[in-house]
């Protein structure tokens, strides 16, 4: 339950040998950047490095190239490469592709030219006359098209009646009526108007069109079939175009990503005349590994620096945690990732909350099947949820042993029953017992995190937090004094309420925190002490210590959730077997898998509240800065 500690490294040496430093130690090497050139102000001669990147046009290039063949941004081992020569290379497969694409186009043209052909002549099946005939015709015109059939309907009787024009509906719909009209050459304007007038859209067959309609169709639907197959094999040749060029072309895409990326280093750089300075935070375990590989530049040199020693300098959090606590993590992290000087609370809320959830949630068949359901969701739906899940589900079915529950029945397995007579407390039921336990349970909790409380506050050196915060020495004297105190008077009827106990435990602990501002920069040996007004101290103090007091009791009481939870659940269980009579397995099944469902969600949300509101607010301060070291991902993509 610990943060990785780091070293700052200062790096210098000449200039013409960044690239090969950045290459050997920086990039895929534990080593997160710092700008050189904000550490290092105020000293004369540094300026950063120029940042006009050449390789990212070229990237974004690639990247386009890729993305017109289907090709995923990927690693392949790669060699140098010539800049000046990839424009050429990019230009010659751009050109490829577009060769391919314009072929493709004129065959979708042309088949979308066949297919609206065979459309339109649809309409004109079971006319046995040769169109050719229609259309080159001396003595009549010949004309093809549709008009709404509400307008064929109303003027039907005046088309037949018309003695220059012979109209043949040749297709009817309820919205569209196809058909032809003749008509002789001097009426053919006349006419032309009067259909015009209403509402007949002209269909202009095509002159290289032959035959019959039905015939003309065929050999619409033959060409057609010609140009789906020039399609497929166009497609095909592309695939195989794309085959053959991806080794290739990834293999340049991961030259250029390599080197866009170590190119980009040098906005963390500053140089001088003839050298460079790189800073950066590296693990102090991977130290040795990264000197060994600077050796193999004598003529650079390398500076650590501990943390203590670079005042304003964050270092980055690097969390060392076991599977378990790797398993909480995202709930942390929510939280926010303990700062470089904190301990990784990680492990402590994997087992704190596993705890809760199992007191809260005890059943052995609900809590093993809650354990399977996490499992599915971690395995086969690879969410991190499903590992939690799992975990709290097993702690539901160990503490289910204790209350001898087994989807919801008691009388299965021996155990604390909750809603039977205490033998703890004569006289009183379990579930007193229960709540009673609950809150010695957040004592305990309380109690503990204000150890680590000051244990944070010893690795920050912060006084406030050791001895005079409401959760430093102070904080814990007067809280588990007053505690003790209660109990004594309570249960063994010892009276601690006396001056002698009252002073020293609770009022100066309560002084102490009223007066930690001017208390610990004393300790510390701030002169700024002198300059704390007491009136003001003591006008907010006091407002503030009313506060502090009543967190304490809140925070107590607050705990009595996670037996009262126990107890809904029972409760909740006695109403399916209520329902289930004499034993429906349909209800009982259906009940519980919503008490695993309904409960499960509200448990979990109850438990993060106690973690995070309870808990973590009395030791831990959050803050810390994610550790990201330099490591190249060549499935990302370069932005515009």
């Amino acid at each position: 339950m610990s943060v990785v500690a780091m070293k700052l490294l200062t790096i210098a040496g000449p200039l013409e040998q960044f690239d090969d430093v950045v290459s050997a130690c920086i990039l895929d090497q534990e080593f997160q950047p710092e700008h050189a050139v904000q550490l290092m102000e105020g000293i004369q001669g540094l300026r950063p490095f120029p940042l006009s990147n050449p390789y990212t046009p070229l990237l974004r290039r690639a990247q386009e190239i890729m993305d017109q063949m289907k090709v995923e941004p990927a690693y392949a081992p790669f060699q140098e490469e010539d800049p000046e020569a990839l424009p050429g290379y990019f230009d010659t497969l751009a050109q490829r592709l577009k060769d391919l694409e314009e072929r493709r186009n004129q065959q979708r043209r042309l088949l979308n030219e066949d297919q609206s052909v065979a459309r339109e002549l649809s309409h004109l099946q079971g006319l046995s006359t040769h169109l050719e005939y229609l259309q080159d015709m001396k003595y009549a015109c010949f004309r093809y098209g549709y008009l709404p059939r509400d307008t064929y309907d109303s003027f039907q009787s005046t088309l037949n009646s018309n003695a220059d024009l012979f109209f043949v509906p040749t297709n009817l719909d309820t919205r569209t009526v196809y058909g032809i009209y003749l008509t002789t050459k001097a009426a053919c304007e006349q006419v032309d108007s009067l259909f015009n007038s209403l509402h007949f859209v002209r269909i202009h067959l095509d002159p290289a069109v032959r035959g019959t309609p039905e015939e003309a169709i065929g050999d619409l639907e033959k060409l057609a079939a010609k140009a789906r197959e020039k399609l497929a094999a166009l497609d095909q040749e592309e695939r195989a175009f794309a085959v053959r060029e991806t080794p290739r072309l990834l293999a340049v895409y991961s030259w250029l990503r390599y080197h866009n990326e170590r190119y980009n280093l040098r906005q963390y750089a500053a140089r001088s005349q003839e050298t460079f300075y790189l800073m950066g935070w590296v693990p102090e375990e991977a130290l040795a590994d990264f000197t060994a590989r600077l050796d193999a530049f004598p003529a650079c040199s390398c500076v650590a620096d501990h943390p203590r020693e670079l005042p304003g300098v964050a270092p980055p959090t690097k969390l060392r945690t076991s599977f378990f606590g790797r398993i909480f993590r995202p709930f942390l992290e929510m939280y926010g990732l303990p700062n470089y000087r904190e301990l990784d609370p990680s492990v402590f809320m994997a087992v704190t909350y596993c705890l809760f959830f199992g007191i809260m949630f005890g059943d052995l068949g609900q809590g093993l099947g809650l354990a399977l359901i996490g499992l599915v969701l971690a395995r086969w739906k690879k969410m991190w949820l499903g590992n939690i899940i799992a975990c709290c589900g097993l702690s539901g079915a160990l503490f289910g042993c204790v209350y001898g529950s087994v989807f919801g029945f008691e009388d299965i397995l021996p155990g604390f029953k909750i809603m039977e007579e205490s033998r703890l407390l004569p006289g009183s039921s379990n579930v007193l017992v229960l709540l009673l336990l609950s809150v010695a349970l957040g004592i305990g909790m309380l109690c503990f995190v204000m150890v680590l409380n000051m244990i944070n506050g010893i690795r920050q050196r912060d006084y406030q937090k050791i001895f005079f915060g409401p959760n430093g020495l102070a904080g814990l004297v007067f809280y588990a004094g007053l505690i003790i105190a209660a109990l004594s008077t309570l249960v063994l009827g010892v009276n601690l309420f006396v001056p002698a106990y009252v002073l020293p435990v609770l009022v100066l602990p309560l002084v102490c925190i009223l007066l930690r501002e001017p208390l610990s920069l004393l300790v510390s040996r701030d002169p700024a002490w002198k300059e704390v007004k007491l009136s003001e101290v003591l006008g907010t103090g006091f407002f503030e210590l009313f506060e502090t007091l009543l967190s304490y009791l809140t925070n107590t009481l607050s705990f009595m959730r996670v037996g009262a939870y126990a107890i809904t659940h029972v409760g909740l269980m006695m109403v399916v077997q209520m329902l289930a009579g004499s034993g429906n397995l349909v209800v009982i099944v259906l009940g519980n898998l919503f008490v695993m469902g309904f409960e499960g969600l509200l448990v979990g949300i109850q438990v993060l509240r106690l973690e995070f509101y309870e808990l973590f607010g009395r030791f831990y301060d959050d803050g810390g800065i994610p550790y990201t070291p330099v490591k190249i991902d060549y499935t990302a993509r370069t932005g515009n």
